[in-house]
């Protein structure tokens, strides 16, 4: 026999045990090489590894130390081919390398034809969109959506509006004039608006707008109850109006009711009431009552311009002091909030009358719905000289028939 032919069997065995039996199970990933941020990350893939085991598929944001965003775990539960479908969400990512990489729980070797890494380079165009319309917007039935989009020179942009699940408008193509976009859509209730652009190049960005009603403690957060009254000496008492009181956090300011003539109306922000307010004096404050958030628009003609008043926030007087010279007011009251219906009632210091109108229905360019140009809601009896010319000429009628 020969020596060499033994020899090179005995190195084959040592072999043999030194390196173990080859793996023959895979792992194949495939993912795509370039995504926008806000679009989805779907990673498909194959295995042969037999249960129980799971593959889990890990996404890590690629910098000099991987940093994981993200895993989702599939469960083997039979032997021979698996094949499977994951999805990462790219929502809030910053644009730049990903890896996804799949890995066994068991810590199972694969075949050297294997591929469980794969690098996905994320692409981040939202900052060539500069929205200028407020992100907070108090809520008038109406969302306000404006932008600059830089270097665009498209004469138009896809565009979609979501409230939390639900589409509300989209995705349409809206018209861009010099790189600028400005659209108002309506909208029935408060709430945070996502809008979303998306051009010939893909998805653009998603930015968010919140439409709120305001109330009083929206922005100032419950207010400190504590008061500090200045104190009040022997030497100098003053008048009870001059005493400061001061609340901190609150930015409601103080206001005192006043007594006058007055009118009052059922009203609503889809039902208004029209008030005019006559007066011989000036100034005149007008003021409405203290029941609920109320804004109030007035005019000093029925031409001119309108001006609206809505300085206080919660249940508090509404008022407007009035200099000029004029002889009458015309005025619109509703409350803030559209989920409200209540009772206003108008008061004018110097007024010598209050009552609801069709004149100032008439001047803020809505039809007649009092029935007369005044109404003060109590019925005007007739003129004592009309009532007897008209007995006069009924005894003439009666006494030529007879």
């Amino acid at each position: 026999m020969n020596i060499r032919y033994v020899q090179s069997g005995i190195v084959l065995v040592l072999l043999l045990f030194v390196c173990g039996p080859v793996s023959a199970y895979y792992l194949s990933i495939d993912a795509p090489a370039q995504v926008k941020v806000g679009e989805p990350i779907t990673v498909s893939g194959s295995t042969n590894t037999p249960p129980p085991d799971k593959i889990d598929i890990v996404l890590s944001h690629a910098l000099n130390v991987p940093i994981e965003v993200g895993r989702q775990s599939i469960q083997i539960t039979e032997k021979g081919d698996t094949t499977f479908n994951v999805t990462f969400t790219t929502e809030g990512l910053e644009k730049g390398n990903y890896k996804v990489e799949g890995l066994s729980q068991s810590q199972r070797d694969f075949s050297a034809g294997s591929r469980s890494i794969r690098v996905v380079k994320l692409i981040d165009r939202s900052d060539i969109i500069t929205m200028t319309s407020p992100t907070w917007q108090e809520f008038e039935k109406v969302l306000l959506i404006e932008a600059k989009i830089s270097g665009y020179k498209e004469n138009a942009i896809q565009m979609e509006v979501t409230k939390g699940k639900d589409v509300i408008f989209g995705p349409e193509s809206i018209p861009v004039s010099g790189g600028k976009v400005s659209y108002e859509l309506p909208i029935a209730e408060p709430g945070t608006y996502d809008v979303s652009f998306t051009d010939y190049d893909g998805f653009i960005g998603k930015y968010s707008i919140v439409s709120e009603e305001k109330d009083l403690y929206h922005l100032t957060g419950k207010p400190d109850v504590t008061q500090h009254v200045e104190p009040v000496t022997s030497a100098k008492l003053p008048e009870p109006e001059t005493t400061k009181v001061v609340v901190t956090t609150t930015p409601v300011s103080i206001q005192e009711k006043i007594t006058g003539q007055s009118a009052t109306a059922e009203v609503s922000r889809d039902n208004p009431g029209y008030f005019t307010v006559s007066t011989n004096k000036t100034p005149i404050i007008i003021q409405t009552s203290d029941n609920t958030d109320w804004v109030l628009e007035y005019k000093t003609t029925t031409e001119g311009a309108g001006i609206k008043v809505n300085e206080e926030m919660g249940n508090a007087h509404e008022s407007v002091t009035i200099s000029d010279s004029v002889h009458e007011i015309y005025l619109k009251v509703y409350p803030y909030s559209f989920k409200a219906s209540d009772k206003v009632t108008i008061t004018g210091d110097t007024a010598t009358s209050v009552s609801l109108s069709d004149t100032a229905a008439k001047a803020f360019g809505v039809p007649p719905r009092y029935g007369s140009s005044e109404t003060s809601g109590t019925e005007t009896p007739l003129p004592i000289g009309i009532v007897l010319v008209s007995l006069i000429f009924g005894f003439i009628f009666l006494g030529k028939r007879k």
